[in-house]
């Protein structure tokens, strides 16, 4: 790591061999130079938005500690999801893994290919709802306020379950 580390918050979603694709995936942000995955949500079942002739997904949220910035942290995303098959020839359709970057140490950012704080954050419960989870605290950098204020700005409620985790899982029976 770097002398210098900052906060970051990421989501995760699959809906093909969703499983397997998450756990892949956070191998792989494990992996990322300069980072560490610092806390893990609850994963959620999610219905489809868009087009919804497709799988269920699975969504999550993690927190990360990287010494990368922000465009540095988006190439390791998008490599995940190469290493992952991702296909984007479909808006909306299935995809083995997607990881978009929520917050990143309160800053704002308005580039072509990144958009910190994510536009669905707010709006989107599968994304908010897990950042809540791990970080109610967190600010939402154009709001002011942190992220467990905003939740009355959700329009679009996909969530269907929270699944239980592997311990929670391993209980029952």
């Amino acid at each position: 790591m770097t002398d210098k580390t900052f906060g970051a918050y990421v989501a995760l979603g699959s809906n093909i061999e969703p499983d397997e694709n998450i756990r892949r995936g956070l191998a792989l942000l494990r992996e990322v130079r300069d980072t560490r995955l610092v806390a893990e949500s609850s994963r959620y079942r999610t219905a489809p938005w868009g087009i919804e002739t497709q799988p269920d997904f699975i969504n999550l949220v993690v927190a990360l500690s990287t010494g990368l910035t922000p465009l540095e942290l988006l190439e390791a995303t998008q490599e995940i999801e190469r290493r992952l098959a991702r296909r984007r020839d479909l808006k909306n359709g299935p995809r083995t893994i997607d990881l978009d970057i929520l917050l990143y140490d309160g800053q704002m950012l308005d580039e072509d290919d990144l958009k910190i704080p994510h536009p669905g954050l707010l709006i989107r419960d599968f994304m908010l709802v897990p950042l809540i989870e791990i970080a109610p605290e967190a600010m939402h950098p154009v709001r002011g306020l942190p992220v467990r204020a905003l939740t009355e700005e959700i329009r679009y409620r996909q969530i269907l379950e929270r699944l239980p985790s592997e311990d929670e899982h391993q209980g029952c029976g």
